[in-house]
């Protein structure tokens, strides 16, 4: 069965994605929906099967390597044919490095990093030619951003690895593309404090 798999899919961006994808894809019958939140999974669930699409909700926390163990599990399990990977999942804080909490440091790099590389990892053996990976980068990725310089470096991270990954999977007929938005009025700038309007 045809599937998307969506990270972050419970607000914002990955919300969106949620929305459209359908519009674009029309061939994918099933969806994994991953966020930490299950009652807005659930809603959004709720909308799709309406629609007619199938879907699994996973509430995962992917600051956490055990949601990667759950993740590869249940793709055993189903055996999905991964025909879209949205790597949308991620955080940024607004704050000068030693003031700003240690937590909220290293949260940037497991969520933004770590969880998007191994999602990727587990998810391309699902994955056949004309199956397509988007990562979701930022505008950040291009230059430091004083104040939110562990944001800037794990989208370097992001677009630089997408780059990579779209060499390696060519041979495969995957293509894995970096999406670079600027700001955008989410819950992403309530959360990570980011009051002003500079680019992030």
């Amino acid at each position: 069965m045809k599937t998307a798999v969506i990270t972050g899919a419970s607000s914002g961006l990955g919300r969106e994605f949620v929305r459209q994808f359908y519009s674009v894809f029309p061939e994918i019958e099933r969806v994994w929906l991953i966020a930490r939140r299950t009652d807005r999974l659930q809603e959004l669930a709720e909308q799709l099967e309406e629609k007619g699409i199938s879907t699994l909700t996973l509430p995962l926390d992917l600051c956490d390597t055990m949601s990667f163990t759950v993740y590869q599990e249940r793709l055993v399990e189903e055996q999905p044919e991964i025909a879209l990977l949205v790597n949308n999942a991620g955080c940024g804080y607004l704050g000068n490095i030693g003031e700003i909490d240690t937590v909220s440091q290293t949260r940037m790099i497991d969520l933004n990093l770590r969880a998007l590389t191994a999602i990727t990892n587990l998810s391309v053996p699902y994955m056949e030619a004309g199956s397509r990976i988007l990562n979701v980068s930022s505008i950040a990725s291009f230059c430091p951003t004083p104040r939110m310089t562990v944001y800037s470096a794990t989208k370097a991270y992001v677009s630089a690895y997408t780059i990579g990954a779209a060499e390696e999977l060519k041979a495969k007929g995957i293509t894995v593309t970096a999406v670079c938005p600027g700001p955008m009025a989410t819950e992403f700038l309530a959360v990570g404090h980011v009051v002003d309007s500079r680019p992030f």
